[in-house]
């Protein structure tokens, strides 16, 4: 009976003990999620709108430089194109040559009536020379004539000439003044004439110059630095005075636009330092300064001719109206990495 009992012990205690049983986990009441989630959503509202007084971000933005378009100022077939597409070129570097030869032949052809105008000259000079002389014998004549008259004209009542001799100084005098008359006629109609043909060589010179201008610009050059873009000419085009033939990126108008919202404008003065992102190169941030906003915008799309339009809406979202804004990069990737519309993303700290 012990030896049962001594054995009933050490079953016991050996046996492990006993745990005490698990709490279940208190599961939160829909009221509190509820609650939670309401707070969640106040806290990212708050946040959201405190961000607008700390920093103004946009992602619509883009890269942006000017577009030359180069027109020949002369109509005509080119002769040779001396860049290709996407090429870097610098301001004065000759993009293509319109056949000249049209154009030499009319400068020779203006030279020669400069000539033929020069010519002229000498004859009128020397004609206005020998009615000049003519003019002064007829004013001789004159007065020969006035003082013959005056000296026998009180001598026909006396009796001390005949009358006809008086008749004929009389006579003498007027014919005199007539020849006088028509060779003063004579000298200013051949000074007029001169005045005319020199007047024909300063049109002739005219007409020389400006086809030697038209000349020169058959060799048709960039006007800015930048790269030629989307060349489409050939030898053997037809181009013309009236329409494009050549655009450049220029390289020196790198811009940034960004179209925000009219809530951060006030907090968007000109001169303040920008961060941009590039697209085109990402994980980079480099400074811009604000050069200013645009003070317009089309409300209307196909009336941007003067100002710019922005649309309101994206993916049939309507937005708050956005205004561009512009910003120029005080520090780039180098003009050559830099491309045309490419996305770019603004931030601007206050």
């Amino acid at each position: 009976m012990i030896e049962n009992k001594a054995h009933s012990f050490q079953v016991d205690a050996a046996a492990p003990p006993k745990k005490p049983p698990l709490e279940r986990p208190r599961v939160p009441s829909h009221r509190k999620r509820a609650l939670l989630v309401l707070l969640s959503i106040a806290a990212v509202v708050i946040v959201w709108w405190a961000s607008g007084y700390v920093f103004a971000y946009t992602d619509d933005a883009y890269l942006t430089s000017d577009i030359v378009a180069i027109t020949p100022e002369v109509s005509g077939p080119i002769e040779a194109v001396h860049v290709t597409d996407n090429e870097w070129v610098k301001r004065g570097t000759p993009l293509f040559t319109i056949d000249p030869e049209p154009f030499q032949i009319a400068v020779e052809q203006a030279r020669a009536e400069e000539e033929r105008a020069e010519a002229q000259l000498p004859v009128d000079q020397a004609q206005v020379q020998v009615l000049q002389a003519q003019m002064d014998a007829a004013d001789d004549a004159v007065k020969l004539a006035t003082m013959n008259l005056h000296r026998d004209t009180p001598l026909g009542p006396e009796g001390a000439i005949p009358l006809q001799s008086l008749d004929l100084a009389r006579t003498s005098q007027e014919q005199s003044v007539a020849q006088q008359l028509a060779a003063k006629a004579a000298v200013q109609k051949a000074t007029e004439t001169l005045s005319l043909d020199q007047a024909t060589v300063a049109s002739a010179h005219a007409a020389l110059l400006f086809a030697e201008w038209r000349l020169s610009r058959t060799n048709v050059v960039a006007p800015v630095d930048g790269y030629v873009t989307d060349l489409a000419v050939q030898p053997g085009d037809m181009v013309s005075s009236s329409h494009p033939a050549v655009a450049i990126v220029d390289g020196n108008a790198w811009r940034v636009v960004a179209n925000y919202k009219e809530y951060y404008l006030r907090h968007l003065p000109p001169g303040h330092i920008a961060w941009i992102w590039l697209d085109s190169h990402p994980w980079h941030l480099y400074r811009a300064r604000i050069q200013g906003l645009a003070h317009g915008i089309s409300r209307q799309k196909g009336t941007e001719a003067l100002v710019p339009y922005v649309s309101p809406t994206v993916n049939w979202i309507r937005l708050e109206r956005r205004i561009p804004v512009r910003f120029i990069l005080l520090a780039s990737p180098g003009s050559d990495q830099l491309f045309m519309g490419a996305d770019a993303r603004v931030l601007v700290i206050y």
